[in-house]
């Protein structure tokens, strides 16, 4: 049985990899086809109240007119307006999905290293 939350929460995507397919960057105004699993995840989401949130390196209004275009429902687009943060970085989330992401869970500073210098994003596998 899936858990059942009440409270609404903020999910803060990468765009490259995440919401958009990668193979390797080609410039600011190109990127590939949405990734179906996640559009439906994100809808899925939202269907259950959350928010989404897009960050990206990409501008705003790039994003927004590709998730215009591909009818990928996003709230913000590099920004949390509802939980603004003193600086200008990440924005704030209950949960950030990349796939350039290492998850620290405690492990030892040799194991961490090995981690991150064996990293390879999934498309590049």
């Amino acid at each position: 049985m899936a858990y059942m939350m009440n409270k609404s929460r903020t999910y803060a995507f990468d765009f490259d990899g995440v919401i958009a397919r990668n193979d390797g960057f080609k410039g600011h105004e190109h990127a590939n086809e949405p990734i179906p699993e996640t559009v439906e995840a994100i809808r899925n989401l939202k269907a259950k109240g959350h928010k989404i949130l897009i960050y990206s390196t990409r501008s705003g209004d790039f994003l927004r007119s590709y998730c215009e275009k591909h009818d990928i429902p996003i709230d913000y687009y590099n920004e949390n307006p509802d939980t603004p943060a003193p600086n200008m970085g990440k924005p704030v989330a209950y949960v950030y999905i990349d796939d350039r992401a290492i998850r620290y869970t405690g492990q030892s500073a040799q194991e961490l290293v090995d981690e991150i210098e064996g990293f390879k994003a999934y498309w590049k596998q």
